[in-house]
């Protein structure tokens, strides 16, 4: 996933929460990037493809690692912002 993509998914998350009523800040650094790599670099690794950068899950970790490692509290309208319909088509899934 190219992080253009990863941006685009993220501004359609606040936007559904905004269009909600909700009050939303999207965040994205290069510095909160390489903490994530830090953090969680047995999960994930920048690749290049196509001259395009973006993030890989590592060989030999599945969807089932992540939501494992990272399921927590959620509110339910956050929740049903990341996997509405309008926001996952961003991902192209």
């Amino acid at each position: 996933m190219t992080y253009q993509e990863i941006e685009a998914y993220g501004s359609t998350v606040a936007q559904l929460l905004t269009e909600n009523g909700e009050k939303v800040v999207l965040i994205l650094s290069r510095e909160n990037t390489n903490a994530m790599f830090r953090n969680y670099s047995e999960y994930f690794e920048e690749k290049i493809e196509n001259n395009v950068k973006g993030i890989a899950l590592k060989a030999g970790k599945e969807v089932d690692d992540l939501i494992e490692q990272f399921r927590g509290y959620l509110a339910l309208d956050v929740l049903m912002a990341f996997v509405n319909e309008r926001s996952v088509r961003v991902l192209g899934v």
